[in-house]
This record gives C-alpha cells, sequence and structure tokens, in this order.
C-alpha cells in the first residue's frame, strides 16, 4: 500500500523508545505507552474537566427521556472503572515482535490523536452532565455502600463535564478492535471464541456502565460509538495495515 499521511504516520517522540524497545525484558516501550497515557490524556483531561466545572457553561443539553428512564445502579462503577484495565491491555495483548510493536504504536498514537481532538469539543461544545441529580443524595454526599466510590472519589475527581463524546467508549472501543485484529492474525488465536465472547461481554458492560453510573448520556455513547468506527475505518485500521509495508520497516529503521 501507499504512505499514510504524515499525521499518521509515527511520530519523532516514539524514536528514542523504538531503539531501546528490547529494554527491561522488552516491557519498555508496552510501559511507555501507558505512562503516554497518563502524561498525554490524563492530565489535559483533568485540566479541561476542572477549566470547564469553573466556567459553568453548556453549549446544549443532549438528555432525552431515556436518560431519566434508564436506573442507577451503584455498582455498575466496577465495569465503568473498568476502563484502566484496557490501557495497559492494549500494550500485554500486542505480539512480541517488531510488528506487534509497530502496531502498538499505531494503536496508542490514533487514541491520543482521536483523544486531543475530542479534547476540544469538551472545550468549545461542552455538555454539562445535570443526570448526576438523579443519583440518591446520599450517595452523591458519601453515605451508603457505594457513597465511597461516588461521592468521597469519583465526583471529587471527575466533574459532571466532559460529556461527549464518551471518551470511555472511544478509547476502549479502538483497543477493542485491535485485539480483534491481532487475534484475527493469529490462526491460534482465531479459535479462542470464549475469550473473544468474554472481551466483547465486558465492553458492553463498560458501555452499559456509563449510562447507570449517570456518567454520560445516551448521546454520549451513541456519538462515542460513530467516533470509534469512524477512527477504525478511516485511521487506525489503515495504519495497521501500513504497519506491515516495507514502507513502515524503513520509516521505522529511520
Amino acid at each position: 500500500m501507499g504512505e499514510l499521511p504524515r499525521l499518521l504516520r509515527p511520530w519523532k517522540i516514539w524514536s528514542p523508545f523504538w531503539q531501546r524497545r528490547m529494554g527491561f525484558s522488552e516491557r519498555l516501550l508496552p510501559l511507555t505507552c501507558v505512562g503516554l497515557v497518563i502524561v498525554l490524556l490524563g492530565l489535559p483531561y483533568l485540566i479541561i474537566n476542572q477549566t470547564m466545572n469553573y466556567i459553568g457553561w453548556s453549549a446544549f443539553d443532549p438528555a432525552t427521556a431515556l436518560d431519566n428512564q434508564i436506573p442507577f445502579i451503584a455498582w455498575t462503577i466496577i465495569p465503568y472503572s473498568s476502563l484502566y484495565i484496557y490501557y495497559p491491555l492494549g500494550a500485554i495483548m500486542a505480539p512480541r515482535n517488531d510488528l506487534g510493536r509497530r502496531k502498538m504504536i499505531a494503536l496508542y498514537q490514533t487514541i491520543f490523536l482521536v483523544s486531543w481532538i475530542i479534547f476540544l469539543v469538551f472545550i468549545f461544545l461542552p455538555s454539562e452532565i445535570h443526570i448526576r441529580s438523579q443519583i440518591p443524595l446520599e450517595v452523591r454526599g458519601g453515605g451508603g455502600m457505594w457513597g465511597w466510590a461516588y461521592g468521597n472519589s469519583l465526583h471529587i475527581t471527575d466533574k459532571p463535564w466532559n460529556a461527549w463524546p464518551s471518551l470511555h467508549i472511544v478509547q476502549s472501543l479502538l483497543i477493542v478492535l485491535t485485539i480483534e485484529h491481532w487475534w484475527s492474525e493469529n490462526p491460534q488465536s482465531r479459535k479462542k471464541t470464549t475469550a473473544r465472547i468474554a472481551m466483547w461481554l465486558a465492553w458492553m458492560m463498560l458501555a452499559i456502565s456509563i449510562l447507570t453510573t449517570k456518567q454520560h448520556f445516551v448521546w454520549d455513547l451513541f456519538s462515542g460509538i460513530i467516533v470509534a468506527l469512524s477512527a477504525w475505518h478511516w485511521i487506525l485500521k489503515p495504519t495497521l495495515k501500513w504497519c506491515e509495508s516495507d514502507a513502515a520497516m524503513a520509516h521505522f529503521s529511520n
């Protein structure tokens, strides 16, 4: 296939890590990917979240009647929090060879790029997640069995902004689709039907949880799926294919 647009090709920031990819018993590059998620995504997310909370302005209200009908289910904070398993999972599941490492970089670079675009939406088209008011007051105040997870933890660090498209959905779905891609390339992994079913069921639970924890509107869920599938089709999938080419090997060798 032909050369990728320059923006989609692996950036120079990866160069020192690629050169030392065999370090720490081949763990340096995976650890770098996860570390960059914290620095390049986690910190900007918190800054934008706190800033928009301070400003307190909404561009529009995406709430529908369905948002009011979906019940609050406290324990679904568990699958909601599973997003933080997906970040290292993308690195752990990558094949342990240079092709797999090139594709690992493609995955995380795509996540960075798409997330930064979504950050712009958070800034210029913010939407307050006012449906948090549907959570029982006791829970929001930190009381009861699950109060510690909501009132004493989640709601302190994650203010009711950064709504759409849901980063929970976009980032996790890109990782799941990439793992499916890796499994489809491996004849032995193709037989892992149980693992595949478990992975997709876990992702579906995460998708449902963004609604039942009252962290997102239905609009956030569907816009997140649309963005993730679009990014997969137009950005990540072509980049993964390009990683197999001679042009990619030359690019990385340089």
